[in-house]
């Protein structure tokens, strides 16, 4: 018998909770006042890169009581980091 390990689970072990990072982004808009969504982290992205997703735009995801503005969800701050501010005058 070898000394290797195994790849059996220890009775009564659990393993840790998958960090948030890691989970599925599923996040809902308000685009042209309706509805659309669920958007993973790629498709939150290309909105912002096609100009509908602002951090003005109301967002929403599972555990938000009522929608919000997105600039102002911590698990969106991140996407916007990417992004200038829109230019002061500019409509």
């Amino acid at each position: 018998p070898t000394n290797a390990p195994t790849n059996a689970p220890v009775s009564g072990a659990t393993p840790p909770p998958v960090p948030e990072s890691a989970r599925p982004m599923a996040v809902y808009l308000a685009l042209d006042g309706k509805q659309a969504g669920p958007f993973d982290r790629a498709g939150l992205q290309a909105e912002i890169a096609a100009g509908r997703l602002t951090r003005e735009t109301l967002a929403w995801q599972e555990g938000q009581a009522e929608w919000q503005a997105a600039g102002t969800v911590a698990s969106l701050a991140g996407l916007f980091a990417a992004s200038p501010p829109p230019i002061p005058g500019a409509s």
